[in-house]
């Protein structure tokens, strides 16, 4: 398990299936909600006060939860400045504690995915409904490469790639120091080559 905090109300989590595997959880009932999933993510909690003072006692929490092709588990946890009208105390693990499921918004209106190699786009290709997308372009950084997507639906994208959360900064950098390779139509013309 690895804890980055990545300011002061947002923390980045990843597990792999070795961490679930320690303490007896599979992956299916660890993406549904299990009282053991409730208390890896209460000890993840506790964990993160203690190292990084990330205390969420009087604020709402929110937790986007992805995984990505090597089966590495990404947990977003993002506090809220907004107050609860009760504390949640992290120190006692509540039997009753809910994980409220946010609205996906994996694929919203335009999004940016970053694969770790042409093979998972590939492989991504291979089973996407590539008509659920408007537009599609893509482009290599680095050793990585870079999928712009309109109006896209077919969540299946998180099983090969990661979200880019901040798509306006990633497109910016991209555009500057990136290679353009598949201006349009990118999906559909790697899944035409591929046959």
């Amino acid at each position: 398990m690895k804890i980055e905090k990545l300011n002061e109300n947002k923390l980045k989590i990843t597990l792999d299936v070795n961490d679930l595997k320690s303490r007896n959880i599979d992956v299916k009932s660890f993406i549904t909600n299990t009282p053991e999933s409730q208390d890896l993510f209460w000890d993840i909690m506790q964990e993160a006060e203690k190292e990084y003072e990330f205390n969420v006692d009087e604020s709402m929490v929110y937790v986007e939860a992805h995984v990505n092709s090597s089966g590495n588990f990404t947990l977003i946890i993002t506090k809220s400045n907004q107050q609860l009208k009760q504390p949640a105390k992290i120190k006692e693990k509540s039997k009753n504690f809910k994980l409220k499921r946010k609205e996906d918004n994996s694929c919203e209106k335009d999004s940016v995915y970053e694969f770790a190699s042409l093979g998972d786009l590939c492989s991504f290709c291979k089973i996407a409904n590539i008509k659920e997308y408007e537009e599609t372009k893509l482009y290599k950084y680095h050793e990585n490469f870079y999928l712009y997507a309109q109006n896209g639906v077919d969540k299946t994208i998180l099983e090969f790639s990661n979200k880019m959360y901040n798509k306006n900064l990633t497109m910016a950098k991209i555009a500057e120091y990136g290679e353009p390779l598949i201006e349009h139509d990118a999906l559909n013309q790697i899944k035409l080559n591929m046959k």
